[in-house]
């Protein structure tokens, strides 16, 4: 990418998208690269922009054009509604078009011109520069091509654009088919390396990532949540997974690979997937100009399981185990309350129990906790909220988000603005599973769904209110069958690596000189299972002044501890506050509605 068009599309979003500052997220708006261009739809908004807080990563879906540049205060951007995405029309590949140069290219990384054509490339010349086009189908239409150059230069641009994998094809009719496992890498070429290594021993099906490792990895090593955008293969290709029963994950040995390999195995199971070591090497490619095909067909067939708790030995965790020594268990992410914290952070792969009294506020503070993590660390919550239809919900949360009412009243009312940008907060943060038609809510079905929010959307959060909504078909005793489901939950927290907290009412409170007691885990109807098999147990508990927050069960130590600290509600804006501490953290989603009421204001 040149640096005048890097300036160019600074100056655009610096200066040509000035309604509000927007936060960590992603954002579509126009293109000063192929909007004057276009003799009609010049209003689309083709360009995705992902922000985080040290980098702002743009794509354009139209013309290709992408690159990303450094962060800086003042950034400024209208929210645009992203139309709905029109089917691609099928292209018409260049006939007779092969280059002696594009094939040499292809044979100095080790790849011969019979293993490319059979996989759909496209050998080409496009001014002046020999090229190669990674076509994707659907059907026997081409519906898009990823075009590189083959000139030594690693540039990228696209005709039309797909979400999906690249890279299905068969070399030899007469060779079986290994229908049980796929191979899935980083890049074109790393397919076409590892096709390249097979062609003569058996058939083998290799996927390719449409775009690559994320950009962005976050401190803890995993896919920042702005990268969100790049996995959306992952759904438009669920039925190629389903019946797999090994996924062999061959992506780049470095820390953007690294965080792709391990984000596909959190969706698509990590029971199934083996991660290929390519003994020193960057990727696939690399393996295979250095050594020779037989080296990377053994390192494919050899690749090492993906760890799961309890199915390994510890040598096999001597990495993570020296970590561990050395820098102890890393801490979750702040709750927005600072003296909460001490009690407990929020962490995936772990079930929470929350419980207290009707209308003690539970469901509330639960919804400010999401509220929280999603404006500072962009975090997504799949809500399972029966007592709530999602508009209703919506409504909480946007008063929670901008700390004004939604409803007309004596107080001020959050303004035409503010809810706007409040619903596409909440229409980037937050899923609804919607029971209205009646279906009946089993936990079964409530996981499912949940696992395809994780699949779909990335979602972290699972929030399941209440309990008692919960259908059970087990014909034992109650007491089982509520040990039986969350057992359930725990597996599935784990699996997915997704933080559920599970809100549960407890029987008639215990009064004494007209006090409530402070409800437990143990205190939960049903089954003494809601205190043993939670990771952390609160109770949100209302007194006449403030409502405690008391931690009764921390089953690891760097989650917490137990025990008690007070906040304040306000209802009118459905937000909880200390006395010491404001719940917001200084995050750009805040600035945004302070610019908005200063704007309003003036």
């Amino acid at each position: 990418m040149q640096s005048q068009e890097v300036s160019d599309i600074k100056s655009h979003i610096n200066h040509n998208h000035k309604t509000s500052n927007l936060g960590h997220g992603q954002y579509k708006i126009t293109c000063p690269s192929c909007q004057n261009n276009r003799s009609k739809n010049k209003r689309d908004t083709p360009l995705s922009v992902n922000i985080n807080s040290e980098t702002i990563v743009y794509n354009c879906h139209h013309c290709g054009i992408n690159g990303a540049f450094p962060r800086t205060q003042g950034v400024k951007m209208s929210v645009v509604k992203t139309p709905p995405k029109k089917p691609n029309k099928p292209i018409n590949l260049p006939k007779d078009s092969k280059t002696d140069k594009t094939a040499q290219w292809l044979l100095a990384r080790g790849i011969s011109q019979e293993v490319a054509e059979d996989s759909g490339c496209v050998l080409a010349e496009k001014n002046n520069l020999p090229v190669i086009g990674f076509s994707f189908h659907d059907g026997s239409n081409t519906i898009a091509v990823k075009w590189r150059t083959a000139n030594g230069k690693k540039d990228f641009w696209w005709d039309n654009n797909a979400v999906k994998l690249w890279g299905k094809q068969t070399f030899k009719d007469d060779l079986p088919t290994v229908e049980s496992t796929i191979v899935i890498t980083e890049g074109e070429m790393d397919t076409l390396a590892i096709k390249e290594a097979f062609k003569n021993h058996s058939n083998i099906t290799v996927y390719s990532v449409p775009n690559g490792a994320p950009n962005k990895v976050a401190d803890d090593k995993k896919v920042d949540p702005n990268e969100e955008g790049r996995f959306k293969y992952v759904w438009s290709e669920r039925a190629k997974f389903e019946d797999v029963e090994r996924i062999i994950l061959a992506t780049d040995m470095d820390e953007s690979g690294d965080a792709l390999a391990q984000e596909l195995s959190r969706r698509l199971n990590k029971a199934r997937c083996y991660k290929v070591d390519y003994l020193g090497n960057k990727d696939a490619n690399d393996l295979l100009i250095e050594t020779n095909a037989e080296t990377v067909r053994h390192q494919v067939l050899n690749a090492q399981p993906v760890p799961l708790h309890g199915l390994n030995n510890i040598d096999f965790y001597d990495n993570e185990f020296q970590t561990l020594y050395e820098q102890g268990y890393p801490k979750g992410v702040s709750t927005g309350f600072p003296q909460v914290d001490h009690l407990f952070n929020l962490q995936t792969g772990y079930l929470a129990v929350i419980t207290g009294y009707p209308s003690d506020g539970k469901s509330a503070f639960v919804d400010q906790l999401c509220v929280n993590v999603a404006k500072n660390y962009g975090w997504k919550t799949n809500y399972c909220s029966f007592e709530k239809p999602p508009t209703l919900h919506a409504i909480q949360l946007a008063q929670c988000f901008t700390g004004k009412p939604f409803f007309q009243g004596q107080n001020a009312r959050m303004s035409q603005e503010e809810k706007d940008f409040a619903q596409h907060f909440i229409n980037e943060h937050f899923l609804f599973q919607d029971y209205q038609d009646g279906g009946m809510p089993t936990i079964e079905r409530v996981l499912e769904k949940g696992a395809d929010a994780v699949m779909r959307y990335g979602v972290k959060i699972l929030v399941i209110d209440p309990f008692n909504f919960i259908h059970s078909d087990h014909q034992g005793l109650v007491t089982d069958a509520i040990s039986e489901m969350l057992t359930k939950v725990q597996l599935f927290c784990k699996k997915f690596d997704v933080l559920c907290f599970f809100i549960a009412h407890p029987t008639k409170p215990f009064v004494r000189d007209g006090k409530k007691n402070v409800c437990t885990g143990n205190d939960i109807s049903g089954s003494n299972a809601w205190f043993s098999k939670c990771d952390t147990g609160l109770t949100v508990y209302r007194g006449e002044s403030n409502v405690e927050i008391h931690c009764w069960k921390q089953r690891w130590a760097w989650c917490g501890k137990t025990g008690m600290t007070a906040l304040t509600f306000d209802p009118l804006s459905n937000r909880y506050r200390s006395e010491e501490h404001t719940s917001e953290l200084q995050s750009p989603c805040n600035l945004v509605c302070r610019l908005l009421l200063e704007k309003k204001n003036k």
